[in-house]
């Protein structure tokens, strides 16, 4: 029997006891709790009434405002008492918490005081991580309910009150509904806002106000039903039909507009009538659909769900909200994919696939290296078309497919789109001819069909009087290093990474890494000889990313071979690692070992162009530590060099080079702190930027 505990909000705070009430009443005031509420009244009545997202927010204030020389233990004790596993904490508040206090045990032993210094820069602030631990503190009143990993409430308030602030008038009914609820269940519409509470009898649960939100349109469905009824019935015969045409072309379409999977589909498409075929074509039809579906159909109800859902969907669900949907546990989903991607790899290689092969090596000839994905549909009937087990068209299957071209900006490029449109300015600075520009172009695999729009999509780039333009008061950034550098960019053909999800396909001819030839299987090299790869304290060694623009849209991420190996990679395999989040990252070694891509991740740490993400693996599980871009102009060289391997805190010249050497020296065996046999070190491992900071300061030193 769940009792009601006795417990107020003094007790779990005892700094409340002898505070001011003019003091806190300002923070706590709340137009359902009667003043005082925090010395009498039960703490789950109170989670019942204003919710715990809006004490969260309102503890953290309090502990930040006015006891910011308290430890977070002292000011809620019960703190000390329940550890947490950080994965449990969303972003990106996790991220901050890894990246500073490094544990929840130092993070409750710190005052605000303290963490104040800890987020200068990024996403967090120390309200949003405050309010993240006090919502662990209220953990143990609430109703006991299926946890996930905890959001921070003052992001939660903030995000309600700025879509509050930006929804127009004109907005459905039903969402203005939906954000009165959201901003009822969070506190946001009247925390400090009397003036703003909502009235005084209405029901008081979060529980009952949703009931009766959805009472209500319930009420104005049926009252809008009965008002049509009343229309002509060829009239109302028409618009109905309509209707369920259009509420399922909206159901079923993507951010992009392509077809969106899902695992319940929309009501109406089950119904029977005129239109229930509509989108499903007919056996023999299209020869290629055929292909899929025959292969599809012999699959399991989970693995043909985690294809549609996550491998071939325009927007992939999550692992942890896939789970959720289907009530299976998450290793399933895992298993599952896994399953999936080898069992259509296998089926690839097979004759059975040689046809999609076929199809997909000729029609990347046939796009060249730059295509709008209208020109992807148009190239071939099957396309358009929906492959039903999945209930997506047949070209968004082949976007992922296709291990030579990725999406960027909505074009399918095979190269560097930054490089691609670097060469097509080189190229027309002479002001040619249209006819003339795809003569040039041409020589780069731009095809006719999509001249037009490539250059008109580059910019500085116009065509005028059937000359072609380029104004060179566009301002436009120098290309990328070469193929080979360290752009971390795929070479065109080289099929070594994919769109989504899919990354170690093999063409047809080319030989497993088992079949290349006994000279080819050389030593491979160590981690502690790779570039950007460093030993913590602890053992576990860690690689830098250095995030790009490329990066967040999901371009590949190479690492050292040495690093690769170390987690157990070898040449022509792949390696799944479960990311936090439980999202599936995939690590393949085609030419070089590349993570397919780091877009989840990155999303999930609020990752930007110019941060610096540490990455370490144990077993399966890989964590990440995102150092926020900084200025470091006004740095010394030595704590440059210190930033580059994970290192922030301050240190002399001579601790600076006994830190690096130890984290690039393997377990038991030390690399020499002497200034030159450190910078022959690192330049031998490829860390030319440690030893562009470091070294003018240490050849001064001598």
């Amino acid at each position: 029997m769940n009792a009601i505990s006795p417990i107020c909000l003094t007790d779990l705070a005892p700094a409340l006891r002898w505070s001011n009430p003019a003091d806190v009443s300002p923070v706590l005031r709340h137009a359902r709790l009667v003043d005082g509420w925090w010395r009498s009244l039960p703490l789950p009545r109170v989670l019942d009434i204003a919710g715990p997202t809006w004490l969260s927010h309102c503890l953290a204030r309090l502990a930040t405002e006015q006891w910011a020389y308290l430890e977070l233990g002292d000011f809620l004790p019960t703190l000390r008492e329940c550890p947490l596993d950080i994965d449990d904490i969303a972003e990106p508040v996790r991220g901050a918490v890894l990246a500073t206090a490094g544990s929840w045990d130092q993070l409750v032993s710190s005052t605000p005081e303290t963490m104040a210094g800890w987020f200068p820069h990024g996403d967090c602030g120390i309200v949003d991580v405050v309010s993240t631990v006090s919502w662990q503190a209220l953990q143990p009143f609430t109703d006991g309910a299926a946890r996930t990993p905890a959001p921070s409430p003052a992001l939660v308030i903030e995000a309600v009150r700025a879509i509050s602030n930006w929804m127009p008038a004109a907005a459905p009914e039903h969402v203005h509904n939906a954000l009165s609820y959201l901003a009822l269940a969070t506190g946001a519409d009247c925390a400090g806002d009397p003036a703003a509470a909502p009235d005084h009898d209405a029901p008081q649960s979060p529980a009952s106000r949703a009931i009766r939100t959805l009472r209500a349109l319930r009420a104005q469905r049926s009252e809008e039903e009965s008002k049509k009824s009343v229309a002509e019935q060829p009239a109302q015969t028409a618009a109905s039909l309509s209707g369920k045409l259009a509420k399922r072309r909206n159901a079923l379409l993507g951010r992009d507009g392509s077809r969106r999977p899902t695992l319940n589909p929309p009501k109406e498409a089950c119904e029977t009538g005129p239109d229930s075929g509509h989108g499903t074509p007919e056996l023999g039809t299209h020869p290629l659909v055929d292909l899929l579906e025959d292969l599809f159909r012999g699959w399991g109800d989970l693995e043909r769900t985690v294809a549609a859902e996550r491998l071939f969907a325009a927007d992939p669900v999550s692992i942890r909200l896939l789970a959720d949907q289907v009530r299976v546990e998450i290793a399933e989903i895992r298993n599952a994919q896994r399953s999936v991607e080898e069992r259509l790899l296998q089926w690839l290689g097979s004759p059975a696939g040689a046809p999609v092969t076929k199809h997909l090596r000729d029609l990347s000839e046939k796009l060249g290296t730059a295509t709008t994905i209208d020109h992807l549909i148009s190239a071939h009937p099957d396309h358009p078309a929906e492959v039903p087990t999945l209930r997506t068209p047949l070209w968004r299957v082949v976007i992922t497919l296709f291990t030579d071209r990725r999406l960027h900006n909505g074009w399918l490029v095979t190269e560097d789109p930054q490089r691609l449109r670097w060469q097509t300015r080189e190229m027309l600075g002479d002001a040619p001819s249209l006819t003339e520009a795809g003569i040039r172009l041409g020589r780069l695999g731009i095809r006719q069909q999509s001249l037009r729009a490539w250059l008109l999509s580059t910019p500085g780039v116009t065509i005028r009087d059937g000359q072609v333009l380029v104004d060179p008061a566009t301002p436009r950034e120098p290309p990328p290093q070469a193929a080979g550098g360290h752009a971390g960019m795929h070479q065109a053909g080289d099929g070594s990474t994919t769109t989504n999800g899919l990354p170690i396909r093999r063409r047809p001819g080319q030989p497993h890494a088992e079949e290349r030839p006994a000279a080819e299987a050389e030593p491979l090299p160590g981690v502690e000889t790779s570039p950007r790869c460093f030993r913590a304290p602890d053992g576990r060694w860690w690689h830098r990313v250095d995030v790009t623009g490329d990066h967040l849209n999901g371009a590949p991420v190479t690492v050292p071979p040495g690093y690769a190996t170390h987690l157990g990679l070898r040449p022509g395999r792949l390696l799944c690692l479960t990311a936090p989040g439980a999202d599936l990252l995939v690590l393949v070694w085609r030419d070089q070992p590349a993570f397919d891509s780091l877009r989840p991740l990155l999303r999930r740490l609020s990752a930007q162009p110019g941060d610096r993400v540490f990455m370490t693996v144990n077993g399966d599980r890989l964590d990440a530590r995102r150092l926020p871009a900084a200025d470091l102009s006004d740095h010394t060289p030595t704590s440059r060099a210190l930033h580059l391997i994970g290192y922030t805190a301050p240190a002399t010249t001579e601790d600076a080079m006994k830190i690096i050497a130890h984290r690039i020296s393997p377990e038991g065996d030390e690399v020499p702190a002497e200034p030159q046999a450190l910078l022959e070190r690192l330049a031998k491992r490829g860390d030319d930027d440690i030893v562009s900071e470091l070294g003018p300061g240490l050849y001064a030193v001598n």
